[in-house]
C-alpha cells in the first residue's frame, strides 16, 4: 500500500492498494449480484444506476466469503485508521456498484454533516479505452474530478459534499466497492439501537 495522499486538507484522501487481485474480485462481485437477484425482486426506474446499488441497505458486501474482499477490508481498516479519530469507535457498511454500458449514478450525498461520518469507494474495474472518473462538489471548492484507476481507494468526509460517477462506455461492468464509516454513537445511543440497518454494520478494526 502506498502513502496516503490528502488531496483536500482534512477532507478527501486517496489510497492505493496493490495487493488485491481485481480480476478475482470482479468475478466475486458479479457472483454477489447474481445471488442478490435470486433474493430480491426486479426494479424499474432505478435512480442508483444498478441492481446492487439499489439494494445497498439490504446487505454488507464484506459478509460474503471471498479472500480478496478480506484483503480489501483489512486495507481499508489500516488506511482509514490513519485519518479518522483513533479514540472513536466506528462501524462500516459496504456494497458493490456494477454499472453496465451508459449507466452511472448521478449527483448524490451520503450522511448529513452532523453525524460526522465518512464514505469511500474502491476501484475494481474502472479502466478501458474510455476513461472513467468521479466528480465531487465540495463546499467552498471548485469542481473536483478524480480519474478512476484500478486499485485506487477514495475516502472522504460526509460533510456537505456531493459526487457522481461518469457513464461507462467500456466492455463488461464498471465495478466499484463503496462503503460508509459511521461512529458507533450514531448507530447506538445509550442502551438503544438507533438505526434500522444495524445488521449491515461491522466494526472498523483498529490496526
Amino acid at each position: 500500500m502506498s502513502e496516503i495522499q490528502n488531496i483536500i486538507k482534512d477532507y478527501l484522501w486517496l489510497f492505493k492498494f496493490d495487493n488485491i487481485d481485481n480480476k478475482k474480485l470482479y468475478q466475486s462481485c458479479y457472483e454477489v449480484e447474481q445471488q442478490l437477484k435470486n433474493v430480491f425482486p426486479p426494479i424499474e426506474n432505478n435512480k442508483y444506476g444498478c441492481f446492487t446499488s439499489y439494494y445497498h441497505t439490504e446487505y454488507n458486501l464484506f459478509s460474503f466469503p471471498c479472500t480478496e474482499l478480506q484483503k480489501l477490508y483489512k486495507n481499508i481498516c489500516y488506511s482509514v485508521n490513519k485519518v479518522i479519530d483513533f479514540n472513536e469507535h466506528y462501524y462500516l457498511r459496504c456494497w458493490v456498484n456494477l454499472f453496465e454500458k451508459e449507466k452511472n449514478i448521478d449527483w448524490h450525498s451520503h450522511w448529513e454533516p452532523e453525524f460526522k461520518t465518512y464514505h469511500g469507494f474502491y476501484c475494481v474495474n474502472t479502466e478501458g479505452e474510455n476513461k472513467s472518473y468521479t466528480d465531487y462538489k465540495i463546499p467552498g471548492k471548485d469542481l473536483l474530478r478524480i480519474e478512476s484507476k484500478n486499485g485506487l481507494c477514495v475516502f472522504g468526509k460526509s460533510d456537505g459534499d456531493q459526487h457522481k460517477s461518469s457513464e461507462w462506455f467500456n466492455e463488461g461492468y464498471r465495478v466499484t466497492i463503496a462503503f460508509d464509516v459511521i461512529p458507533v454513537n450514531v448507530l447506538r445511543k445509550y442502551e438503544n439501537f438507533t438505526h434500522k440497518f444495524l445488521h449491515n454494520y461491522i466494526p472498523v478494526y483498529k490496526t
